[in-house]
């Protein structure tokens, strides 16, 4: 196992990535009045169709609980950006899709987002964006092991 003097500046590294990415995610969001939260929700509810999601499963796609979901869903549908409709096949489901508004305000995010991202990451060389692409690959599945090894437990 690696010393802990080589793990714990990694870690910092990571942390203080995922504070600058947040901060940049909510400078791009708050243009199209959206959070980064509502934005992963909504392309989320988008990967979910036709079909749409249940509140299970989009509770399991965001790491969080289907209360903290319905909360989420409620919010944004409130907006005009999610419909929710009763599931045809079961009547304890709800299924959420994206309403005209949320996929308009979803594309607009989305292409701000990946101008915004192109930018900041343009100057790393395609062959160092597909190096760090593979370590960071790595990183999740290892992250993702030891969470359902801990969930396991």
């Amino acid at each position: 196992m690696p010393e802990s003097a080589d793990i714990v500046p990694l870690y910092h590294h990571f942390q203080t990535i995922y504070v600058l990415l947040d901060a940049l995610d909510r400078h791009v969001f708050t243009k199209h009045e959206l959070t980064p939260s509502q934005y992963n929700l909504l392309r989320h509810v988008e990967n979910g169709e036709p079909a749409g999601l249940t509140i299970t499963g989009l509770a399991a796609v965001l790491l969080c609980t289907r209360g903290n979901a319905t909360r989420q869903v409620r919010r944004i549908e409130e907006q005009g950006l999610l419909t929710v409709r009763d599931d045809p096949d079961d009547q304890r489901l709800v299924r959420v899709f994206l309403a005209p508004l949320g996929r308009k305000r979803l594309k607009a995010a989305r292409q701000a987002h990946t101008d915004a991202l192109n930018c900041c990451f343009a100057a790393l060389k395609l062959e160092d964006r597909h190096q760090l692409s593979a370590l960071m690959q790595q990183t999740i599945a290892l992250l993702e092991a030891r969470l359902a090894a801990w969930a396991n437990d």
